[in-house]
């Protein structure tokens, strides 16, 4: 049987050092900030691709890497940076190894599933970890077969309620799991089935909640939308007034205004 995820890094990592033959070729180096605190990679690499050379730089530099909330880590730069102990900071607000967080806004994620996400969410609970967040596991507990809702109820009330920050859900499409914490007030749940949609789903939507099919996105892809979801900030501005278009009608139907 083919080994998908190993064979999207090597493709991955190979298209990535023809980019870097190619800039080479060209005379178009690329600078280490290796003197600063922190390794920063150049600043047009810093909205692109993350790869194993720069966690190899920052590791020689005995220094942390610092990268916006905008970059791409490949998957073999996650393994490698573990592997060598180096500290990823996004937006200098996130990525200790350690179950909290250093500054940031948020401290706690609910996480939950139906038996089909059983093996995706113990996959994205290390990852969580390894981002420097904290989180907190509302089941389901082994792959016995289970109703999604039950579950979906749980993170999306522990959101609701404040207990989390934010909260992820998981089935096989993701979308039952949406629907189901979408009827509880104060939850704005989006299905993510690449890294466009889990940068808009924070961005324009504010979501609280991110909604993933382990049936529809592979585990490499799952936590490439983990990361941007919970490291993308709201920007606010013309999409405030439509979000609160959206708490206006869920207030409306919930009898809060006649």
């Amino acid at each position: 049987m083919v080994d998908f995820e190993e064979l999207v890094k090597q493709i991955t990592e190979r298209v990535i050092r023809e980019l870097v033959m190619e800039k080479k070729k060209k005379n178009e180096g690329i600078p280490s900030n290796i003197d600063k605190r922190n390794y920063s990679p150049p600043e047009g690499r810093k909205r692109g691709l993350i790869t194993g050379e720069e966690i190899l730089k920052a590791h020689k530099a005995e220094r942390s890497i610092e990268v916006s909330s905008e970059a791409i880590i490949t998957p073999h730069a996650y393994d490698l940076a573990k592997e060598k102990n180096v500290k990823i900071i996004i937006n200098k607000q996130t990525a200790l190894k350690s179950n909290k967080r250093q500054v940031g806004i948020i401290k706690k994620i609910a996480i939950s599933s139906d038996h089909g996400g059983y093996d995706l969410k113990e996959k994205l609970k290390d990852h969580i970890f390894n981002m420097g967040f904290m989180y907190k596991d509302y089941g389901t507990h082994s792959k016995e077969s289970v109703d999604y809702p039950d579950f979906a109820e749980l993170t999306g009330r522990a959101v609701a309620s404040g207990e989390c920050d934010m909260g992820i859900v998981i089935d096989g499409a993701g979308i039952g799991s949406a629907i189901t914490a979408n009827k509880i007030k104060g939850i704005l749940a989006a299905v993510c089935h690449d890294r466009f949609t889990a940068k808009i789903a924070r961005e324009h939507d504010n979501a609280n909640i991110l909604a993933l099919g382990a049936k529809t996105v592979s585990s490499i892809m799952a936590k490439e939308i983990t990361r941007l979801f919970l490291t993308t900030a709201f920007a606010g501005g013309r999409h405030e007034k439509r979000v609160e278009k959206i708490r206006k009608l869920e207030a409306k139907e919930c009898g809060g205004e006649k």
